[in-house]
């Protein structure tokens, strides 16, 4: 089938919508029907291979009933054995892999995850990324405004991550835009000189499009808007196409009597934004860019899974990069307390609003198989009639590993903490967050970095506040049982960017240079601290 940029050389715009977009017109019944389809091509390929017959459980599942009934869940120590390195022969797998993606580390007790594409997946990823620009770009439906060559700032973690190795080189693989810098020399650089060298050659290219950190967009903005920028001046700068974008953006901002702002240099079609804090720095991107963000929601092991429409609201699944089922949160946390349990999933056809954990099995000669992703979703409605989409609509909640259980009352997310410290108006730079214990009472201890010096007491009682305002479990703690489960300790000054250096010099991995935000480790603690 023609990709992208084959068609866009050939004038049919229309077919590249109905291509890439076109499951946004999908009813639950043909979206059900596509997932059984590819389901049992997947199951023909699995019998076929060593790994896949075990986790069939060497039987072959005639249906997906069958399937459903009889394939136990997985997680990922059910792969390790098999793919802890790059070398796994090609009769342990369903397709030959035609490269390998790798997490970050954080998500596994084993250290960072494998993962093989086949060709057919890579070529899916490509198709979601292709999408998820697209919807980006447009004022509605059917409006295609990507074209080939058009530029894309690489400002991914490099190959072998899933977001330079995979989304990249799927990307490029349908449209062909031109990456500044290349992906070959993007891949030798360190992240902040990709960073740089990118938008040096931005300043003569252009930006048509980019993907990154919602952090990573927003602090790149204020540092422009301080002067400093990522520039830099040099020779090259003379450059007559440097000139008149930099002469024209500084008279932009001049008229407007504020700093210099992205947007003032660059008219960008299409921002996607990756990362928890989407939802909170959305606004801010918009104001330094000049267009808001679309999010998109996929990982290492899954290849692309969800995609906002372009009215910024919730996402759509994609019916054939993985067959989707649901664990009810209920079962999730009875499983979690009684490993003896075995939770029950529902189908896409059986959701209802609420919170579930994904569970996923790749198609296209992927491997993993009724593999729990660790990832709790919520299902918001049933559709949306805005857009004219009739799928059940979702939205990131929280990873797993990633919640605060007080008391049995509220279990608090990375996300709901992240926005009662945004909503309480206070500078930071940064923060982590654990349970701890304290004269045996649990208590939620946040250790915040600000950059104004607030003293602990008042960013306590602020944040408090707003976690009340969030989640009314936490509320629930003071109303009924007394408690105020928040302590504050303020970290010392240059607390964060002494830990970023501390972790470089160590050579630790890109995706560890920065602390979790939720349940840090002892050892991170007494760092910050010290």
């Amino acid at each position: 089938m023609a990709t992208a940029a084959e068609l866009l050389k050939q004038g049919r715009r229309e077919e590249v919508w109905r291509k890439y977009c076109g499951f946004l017109d999908l009813n639950l019944d043909k979206f059900m029907e596509i997932q059984e389809r590819l389901l049992m091509e997947q199951i023909d390929l699995l019998s076929k291979c060593d790994l896949g017959k075990k986790l069939l459980n060497n039987h072959i599942p005639g249906s997906l009933a069958e399937f459903r009934e009889t394939v136990p869940l997985t997680t990922y120590a059910d792969y390790y054995p098999y793919l802890m390195t790059t070398q796994a022969g090609e009769d342990l797998l369903p397709s030959k892999p035609v490269l390998w993606a790798r997490t970050s580390g954080r998500s596994s007790d084993t250290g960072f995850k494998w993962a093989p594409y086949s060709a057919e997946m890579l070529q899916k990823v490509g198709e979601f990324v292709t999408a998820t620009f697209l919807l980006a770009s447009c004022s509605g439906k059917g409006d295609v405004c990507l074209d080939t060559g058009d530029t894309c700032l690489y400002t991914l973690a490099p190959a072998p991550y899933f977001t330079g190795g995979v989304i990249a080189r799927g990307f490029e693989n349908e449209l062909r835009p031109k990456f500044i810098p290349s992906l070959e020399e993007g891949d030798q650089m360190e992240f902040e000189e990709r960073i740089q060298a990118g938008f040096k050659l931005a300043l003569k290219d252009g930006i048509d499009l980019f993907y990154g950190l919602s952090s990573v967009l927003v602090a790149i903005a204020e540092q422009f808007e301080r002067g400093s920028g990522s520039l830099g001046f040099s020779a090259d700068m003379l450059h007559p196409k440097i000139l008149f974008r930099l002469v024209t953006g500084l008279l932009k901002s001049k008229i407007q009597k504020r700093g210099l702002l992205p947007k003032d240099l660059w008219r960008v079609k299409g921002i996607i934004a990756g990362g928890m804090d989407t939802a909170f720095y959305r606004d801010k991107i918009e104001a330094y860019w000049g267009i808001k963000p679309l999010e998109g929601y996929g990982g290492t092991e899954l290849g692309g899974i969800a995609v906002q429409g372009w009215n910024h609201k919730w996402m759509t699944f994609l019916p054939d990069c993985n067959f989707l089922e649901f664990i009810p949160e209920d079962d999730f946390y009875r499983n979690a307390y009684d490993p003896s349990y075995r939770p029950k999933t529902l189908l896409l056809s059986q959701v209802q609003p609420g919170i579930y954990e994904l569970v996923i099995t790749n198609f296209h000669g992927n491997v993993f198989t009724r593999y729990r992703t660790g990832d709790f979703i919520a299902i918001e409605a049933s559709g949306d009639p805005e857009i004219g989409v009739a799928i059940p609509q979702m939205s990131f909640h929280a990873r797993a590993d990633g919640i605060i259980d007080i008391s049995g009352f509220t279990r608090l997310t990375e996300k709901s903490v992240w926005k009662a410290i945004e909503e309480s108006g206070i500078p930071y730079v940064g923060w982590t967050i654990r349970k701890e214990y304290q004269q045996t009472k649990p208590v939620l201890h946040l250790y915040l970095e600000s950059e104004n010096g607030f003293r602990a007491e008042e960013m306590q009682e602020s944040i408090h506040q707003k976690l009340k305002q969030e989640d009314s479990g936490y509320a629930d703690l003071e109303s009924m049982l007394g408690i105020y489960p928040l302590r504050v300790t303020t970290l010392p000054h240059g607390a964060f960017s002494k830990y970023l250096e501390m972790k470089r010099i160590e050579g630790a991995d890109l995706a560890h240079l920065k602390p979790p935000h939720v349940n840090p480790s002892d050892q991170v603690i007494n760092q910050l601290l010290n």
